[in-house]
This record gives C-alpha cells, sequence and structure tokens, in this order.
C-alpha cells in the first residue's frame, strides 16, 4: 500500500512533468517532436489524476461518499488546465500563448490553494 506522502510526492513531481512540458508548445519542433509532446502530455496529465486520487483516498474518503466542493473545484481546474493546454498545441500566435500560459498559471496557483487551504 502507498502511503500519502509518496502520492503527494508523485502529484507534484507529475504536476511538475506537466507543466515543464510547456517548452513543446513554444519551441520550433517539428511535427513528430511536437506530436511525442502530446503524448508526453497526456500520460502525465493521467498520472496526475492517478496520484490525486490515491492521495483522495489517503484522506479517508470512501467510494460512494461525495467529495467536498474543494476537490469538485481541482477536478474543474484539472479539466480546464488540459483543454487549455491542449489548446496551446493548435495555436499560432505568441501573445495569445502568453495569455493562455499565464491562466493555466493562475488555474494552478488556485489549485494549490483550494488543496492546501480545503475552503469548501
Amino acid at each position: 500500500m502507498i502511503d500519502y506522502e509518496t502520492y503527494k510526492l508523485l502529484h507534484v513531481f507529475f504536476i511538475l512533468c506537466f507543466f515543464s512540458s510547456l517548452g513543446f508548445v513554444f519551441t520550433k519542433a517539428s511535427f513528430i517532436e511536437k506530436t511525442k509532446g502530446k503524448w508526453v502530455v497526456g500520460i502525465v496529465s493521467f498520472l496526475i489524476m492517478v496520484a490525486g486520487m490515491g492521495l483522495i483516498a489517503r484522506l479517508g474518503f470512501k467510494h460512494n461518499q461525495p467529495f467536498p466542493l474543494w476537490i469538485k473545484l481541482k477536478f474543474v481546474n484539472w479539466i480546464l488546465i488540459n483543454l487549455l493546454f491542449i489548446g496551446l498545441f493548435k495555436m499560432k500566435g505568441n501573445q495569445i500563448k502568453s495569455f493562455i500560459v499565464g491562466l493555466l498559471l493562475f488555474l494552478a496557483g488556485l489549485s494549490i490553494w483550494l488543496a492546501v487551504n480545503k475552503p469548501l
């Protein structure tokens, strides 16, 4: 059985991998490299969710128990971040990309705040 601290370490590590893959979006890489980048983003995003679910289980939530609002908001943030990230691969202009990256970082900060403070 994996303990809480290990899930937390994995969750944070995968989040760092996810955001460090922003480099694939901004480089003038070839199509093959960008395709590999999309695969990396997808796999790491899935691993973020798996580690997050492990954290939720270690907090004592059961399968049939409803999640508190802060966890639901983190799920919404995770979906929004993934959709914005996918959109970055398709966009051409660097100015709009910079705005989207700022929005991604804001949503990530909001998720961190929700996880640390558990306000709702």
